[in-house]
């Protein structure tokens, strides 16, 4: 199963994958800035960008027994866990949602175009629409993780990027 609903609200549909030749992205080493990814601390995400705009208070997640909660930036919104994490108490990014220019992902940005993102990303990718936005959709799996590229009019309008934990 993959992060809840609330957070990732992109239903795929796949139409067609690329060459088995190229490669695929690891969303487990993606940086927003170079510095936060999945598995990142809640603490690490605060001490790098700051205190959020908001977050959800921590309630309970039924897949592994922890507590959830959503943290947002402007144009950043973070999906934590504690039911994964080494000790069951600290908060680890499970997933992100990048929709602004202001938080570049591993040298890719809301704004570039689909050559960018084959260039940066690969081009080992499942194609799919957003049934809510109509956007195009590429999505790299690698492992236990997931990262969805969306597209309007050739341009990227956001970034997503998870593991899958149920």
């Amino acid at each position: 199963m993959r992060l809840p609903r609330i957070f990732f609200p992109v239903a795929m549909l796949v139409l067609a994958a690329a060459s088995p030749q190229a490669q695929t992205v690891d969303s487990t080493k993606l940086k927003i800035n170079g510095v936060i990814g999945l598995s990142s601390t809640y603490q690490q995400v605060v001490k790098a960008l700051g205190n959020p705009a908001s977050e959800t208070s921590p309630r309970m997640e039924q897949c592994t027994g922890g507590h959830e909660k959503t943290v947002r930036y402007a144009g950043l919104t973070f999906y934590f866990m504690n039911g994964i994490s080494r000790d069951g108490k600290t908060f680890e990014v499970e997933g992100f949602m990048v929709s602004s220019p202001k938080w570049p992902v591993s040298g890719a940005k809301v704004g570039d175009t689909e050559a960018v993102i084959r260039r940066r990303f690969g081009s080992r990718f499942a194609v799919g629409k957003d049934p809510q936005t109509g956007a195009k959709t590429w999505s790299y799996e690698k492992d236990e993780s997931t990262t969805t590229v969306a597209f309007k009019n050739g341009k990227v309008v956001s970034i997503t990027s998870s593991f899958q934990v149920c």
